[in-house]
Formats: C-alpha cells, sequence, structure tokens
C-alpha cells in the first residue's frame, strides 16, 4: 500500500454575477494546503469592470478590493498579482475586512510582493475581529509554520476559526489531533471534524480522510466512504483526490481493480502537480503493472517525481541510476537524488550513498561520511547498510578504530533474519577463524548453506564446492552440481566456470560440450579470467572451435589484465607471429570484449 501524502492544492471558490460570468473553473495549485484560499464565500453581483474600477479610483473600499479580487484571480482582466495586492492595501486602510484577509493571505505567502509576516499578522488579526473566518485560520498557520513554539495559542486561535465558521481550519485542526504532532493526539475529535470539513465540500478534508481509510483507519470510514471521498475530492480538482482515487482503483478498494484507470489518475494528478502522482505511476512501469515492465519509463518517471520534490521519487530515481536499472549506470547523477533521500531518513538511499562516497564513484573518496551513512541505515535495521559497515568496522576502516566484537554482533543478528549476505559474510568469518572468531568450519558450511537456500549465489558456490571436496561435510557429488547450478543460474562466474568443467569432463553427468561452452562464455562475459584463460587457449589450438589467433590473444590479453600472469606467456608467443592486419583485428576484439563484461548479479 502506498503511503498517502499531504494535499497539495487549494480549490479557490469563483465568484458570483458579472465577474464569475467571465471566469473559468479555476483550480489554483499551491504548493501546501495549509493556507486557506482567503475568498471561500461568493461575493454579490458587481458592475462591469470599467465602471468598477472608476468606483475604486474614487475611493469606494468595497470596489477597491473587486478590483483587486478580479487582479488577483484574473477575472476579466489579465492576471496582476502586485496591482491586487495595492488594491487590496488600499481597500484594508479603510478596514474593509475581506480585503485585511486577502492582504494577509498575499503577505503570508508572499504574493505579488515580499513575504511579510509582521503585516501578515496585523491584516490577519483586523480581519478576523471583523468577522473573517478564514483570517482567523491563516492566523494560526502562520504561528504554527513560523513560531512552533507558540502551538498553543496556534490551536486556540483554530478553535477561533472555526467557532467562526471556516471550514478549512475544521480540516487543519482535524490532522492535527490525528497526527498528534503539534498537539496529543485525539483522533475521535481529529476525524469527526474531517468529517464535517469534508461533508461541507473541503477536498483537502475529502483526500485526507480518503487516506487515512487507504491506511486501513477502520474509525476514518468505510472503503465504500472512502472512495466517495477520493472522487469527490478529484472532482473538484484537487491533485492529491486524483491520487487517492488511482490508488483505489489500484488495489481495487471498493471499486474493481483497474490499473489502466489507475495510471490515467495518476497522471492526471502529476500534470496537476502531485510528484506523488509521477512517483506511483512510475512504480506500476517498474512492476508491470500495465503489461510489461517499463523500466526505462519507470526511470523516467521517478526523475520526473524526484525532481518535482517527492522524496521517495527521489529514492527511486537514485536507486536505478544508481544500479543501472532502466539506463545506463550513473553514479553521478544518483548522488545528488541520494543525498535527498538520505538526509529525509532513506535507510536505502543512505546504503547506496555510502556505497558511493566509500568507492570515491562520484567524487572524491569519503570513507568516513560513507561509515556516517551506514550507521544511519544500521540504526533503521537495513540489511544491507549493516553488512556493509560491519564488514568495514571489523578492520578499522572509514576513520573508525577496529571493533569486531560490534561487527560480529552486527553480522550474527542479520544472518539470523535469514539475510543471505550476512549469512554469507558470517561464514567466510566461521572459515578464516576471523577477528576472534575461532575457526568453525561445520558452522561455516552450515551459514553457507543458508546464504544459498536464501538466494545468495556466492553462498551456493561456496557450499557445493564443500560439497564436491568433502572437506567438513560428507561428499555429495550430485547435490554439488545441484549447488554449482543455482549459483551458475544467479550470474556467479566461480560457479559457471564449475559447471563448465563438469559438462566438458562429463564429470558424474553426460558430456555436453555445447552446454559447457555456454557456460564458459557467460563466465568470460563477467571477466573471469580463468574462463578467458580456457577460451584463449582453445582458439590458439582450435579445440572445440576453429582456430583464430587473433581472438585467441584478445582473450589472453584481457585475462592478463585482469590479473591472470599465466595468460601472457601464451599471449606473447601468439602476439609475435600475428601479422599487421591480424594484430589490428585482435585489439578490436580486445576492445569489444572488454566493453561486453558485465556482471550478471551482485550479492549485497
Amino acid at each position: 500500500m502506498h503511503a498517502f501524502r499531504p494535499a497539495r492544492a487549494v480549490v479557490l471558490a469563483l465568484l458570483s454575477g458579472s465577474l464569475a460570468a467571465m471566469a473559468p473553473a479555476l483550480v489554483q495549485a499551491r504548493p501546501d494546503d495549509r493556507f486557506s484560499a482567503p475568498h471561500d464565500a461568493p461575493v454579490g453581483p458587481v458592475a462591469a469592470f470599467p465602471e468598477l474600477l472608476r468606483q475604486a479610483e474614487a475611493g469606494e473600499a468595497g470596489a477597491q478590493f473587486q478590483v483587486g479580487l478580479a487582479y488577483q484571480l484574473g477575472l476579466g482582466v489579465a492576471r496582476d498579482l502586485p496591482a491586487a495586492r495595492q488594491w487590496f492595501e488600499r481597500a484594508a486602510a479603510q478596514q474593509h475586512s475581506r480585503a485585511l484577509t486577502g492582504l494577509g493571505f498575499m503577505r503570508l505567502i508572499g504574493q505579488g510582493g515580499p513575504q511579510d509576516l509582521p503585516g501578515a499578522e496585523q491584516a490577519l488579526r483586523q480581519a478576523g475581529e471583523r468577522g473573517e473566518a478564514t483570517a482567523w485560520a491563516n492566523l494560526a498557520e502562520l504561528i504554527l509554520e513560523y513560531r512552533p513554539a507558540e502551538k498553543a495559542q496556534a490551536i486556540a486561535v483554530l478553535e477561533r476559526a472555526i467557532a467562526a465558521g471556516a471550514v478549512n481550519a475544521r480540516y487543519r485542526l482535524g490532522r492535527v489531533l490525528v497526527e498528534g504532532r503539534v498537539v496529543d493526539a485525539d483522533e475521535a475529535r481529529g476525524i469527526a471534524l474531517l468529517n464535517e470539513a469534508a461533508d461541507q465540500g473541503n477536498p483537502p478534508a475529502q483526500s485526507y480522510l480518503a487516506g487515512l481509510i487507504l491506511e486501513g483507519n477502520a474509525a476514518a470510514g468505510t472503503p465504500e466512504r472512502g472512495l466517495d471521498l477520493a472522487r469527490q475530492a478529484g472532482k473538484a480538482g484537487l491533485a492529491e483526490g486524483l491520487n487517492q482515487l488511482g490508488l483505489y482503483h489500484l488495489h481495487g478498494i471498493a471499486t474493481p481493480r483497474d490499473a489502466a484507470q489507475a495510471a490515467t489518475l495518476f497522471r492526471q494528478a502529476g500534470e496537476l502537480g502531485n510528484s506523488t502522482g509521477w512517483l506511483n505511476l512510475a512504480e506500476m512501469h517498474e512492476t508491470g503493472q500495465l503489461g510489461q515492465p517499463d523500466e526505462a519509463e519507470a526511470r523516467r518517471l521517478a526523475i520526473r517525481a524526484a525532481d518535482e520534490g517527492d522524496l521517495r521519487g527521489a529514492d527511486m530515481a537514485g536507486r536505478m541510476l544508481f544500479r543501472g536499472v532502466g539506463g545506463p549506470r550513473d553514479p553521478f547523477a544518483a548522488r545528488p537524488y541520494l543525498e535527498q533521500a538520505a538526509e529525509a531518513g532513506f535507510a536505502n538511499a543512505q546504503n547506496y550513498l555510502a556505497m558511493i562516497l566509500f568507492n570515491g564513484l562520484a567524487g572524491p573518496v569519503e570513507p568516513a561520511v560513507a561509515m556516517y551513512w551506514w550507521e544511519k541505515a544500521v540504526a533503521q535495521d537495513h540489511p544491507a547498510a549493516t553488512n556493509n559497515f560491519a564488514t568495514y568496522l571489523a578492520t578499522g576502516q572509514g576513520g573508525r578504530a577496529a571493533d569486531p566484537a560490534r561487527a560480529r554482533a552486527l553480522i550474527t543478528r542479520q544472518a539470523g533474519k535469514d539475510y543471505g549476505p550476512a549469512q554469507f559474510r558470517l561464514a567466510l568469518w566461521l572459515e578464516q577463524g576471523w577477528g576472534g572468531i575461532a575457526k568453525d568450519l561445520p558452522a561455516a558450511i552450515g551459514w553457507f548453506r543458508r546464504a544459498a537456500e536464501n538466494g545468495h549465489a556466492a553462498g551456493a558456490f561456496k557450499y557445493a564446492g564443500y560439497l564436491e571436496a568433502g572437506e567438513g561435510i560428507a561428499a555429495d557429488p550430485s547435490a554439488a552440481r545441484h549447488w554449482y547450478a543455482i549459483a551458475s543460474g544467479r550470474g556467479n562466474a566461480d560457479a559457471q566456470f564449475q559447471m563448465a568443467r563438469i559438462l566438458f569432463n562429463g564429470d558424474g553427468v553426460p558430456a555436453d560440450p555445447a552446454a559447457a561452452d555456454g557456460w564458459l562464455r557467460r563466465a568470460a562475459r563477467q571477466g573471469y579470467p580463468h574462463a578467458l584463460l580456457v577460451l584463449g587457449e582453445q582458439y590458439a589450438r582450435g579445440e572445440g572451435r576453429a582456430a583464430d589467433p587473433a581472438m585467441a590473444w584478445a582473450h589472453l590479453r584481457l585475462a592478463e589484465e585482469i590479473g591472470m600472469a599465466e595468460a601472457g606467456g601464451g599471449r606473447r608467443f601468439i602476439e609475435a607471429r600475428l601479422v599487421p592486419a591480424e594484430r589490428a583485428r585482435a585489439i578490436a576484439l580486445l576492445q569489444q570484449l572488454a566493453g561486453d563484461i558485465r556482471r550478471e548479479r551482485e550479492d549485497e
């Protein structure tokens, strides 16, 4: 289930009368839903704009207010926020209550001029004292946002706004009471206030309640009520309402599951400024909920969500860029997204960011900072980060004093939770008698097996090796071949090379040179030096394939570059006999082989 996020738009009520007739059905997108639109109630009929302007210039406060409103909303004239603010100031100087409300709002959010919090508070208090409920609601939000130490006063002002009839104040206090972040939680009253606001047509309240119901809060209402509320908020043009409605369709809650309709709603939400709509759509593409997975489109949408401020989008975009999902691996592009998500507390991003910093993948090597981020993720019990942090802590890297006792405790805890990479790490330590751990080969083999059973490719390879050798465990060639095959299928190059050996030689199975060659080539494509060496020798001798000195030289040279010194003798022997055309082809083949090398799977 997707966690919902606060509503991100405010619906501005339209004017009635002659100005209203000129207006489209307007939805004014705002960065958040904290501050109330200043003119919830429609104004009465007004004269045509030129006459209205003449009256305003003659000093009529009501006309000055309506001219300001026309400029603010672009009703009958081009939208001009500085002009709107000036006309509100002129009407407010005559203590016009609506003008004071509008002026306070514009000063509060910096609309039509610089933000002016003292001036906003003064105008909003004056408007509130003259019966403007919305002014009290915005004054309460001003205090909560900019003077949080005065939260008791803010809540008192919200209560005053509710008493004066401010619908959005019911929504805001309802949220405060449900979330319990500003005052002690009072879910019952909070939900009651939210329902009052929703029933009075407040789209943010409708969307918020729909989200509570999505999260399984039975006190907020039934799934059918949630679906209806999401529809109302979406119909009003609230981006978050459309996003919530998409979730109801995606998960089939109180309505048949309809992934296509969900995607349409998520896209509409995104186009109205709700970045989570893009993120939800990205997740649908990555997981194939619209048919075949489309990782490239998922990556594009995750980046868009992140660029529009969605922190979950930053987490997803950073992961996809770092791991090369949906496009080339790009640690440099991933880093700023991972930094945003890491700062926001996303453990997965903290782990990937630490990997970039520790290995210098997108700038200088910063092991101490990497360890800082790994430890942040460890505090959230992130398995991969714990494995990484403990590995380097054990030997005193990253500016930390070696602490093998803590490292063992961390690894052992994750191993006990069936996390394969930690089980593999613990097995290695037991196998080697590392860091004060007594060498215990049977225990090590047991952990290698558990890692293998949990999908760890290297664990499966190690376990297969002990089964084949009969060391520390009874020999079982058939079981060894089984685990070599498992590890090979999961991309372990060591195991792929062993499968090639078994199938070439017919060790316990019928010889199958074609299948053996397939495994050998897969290992070579991962840069496994032994596989490159064998292929190079086979091309040199024409064994199992046509002799090809240039191809032999390319494989042997690559094996030598990766670290297999023994490939050098054969490479030099062939090199001395290559004619210029063969030498040029050999170099081209070497470049092609090097470019094709990849890792099929990385164990964390």
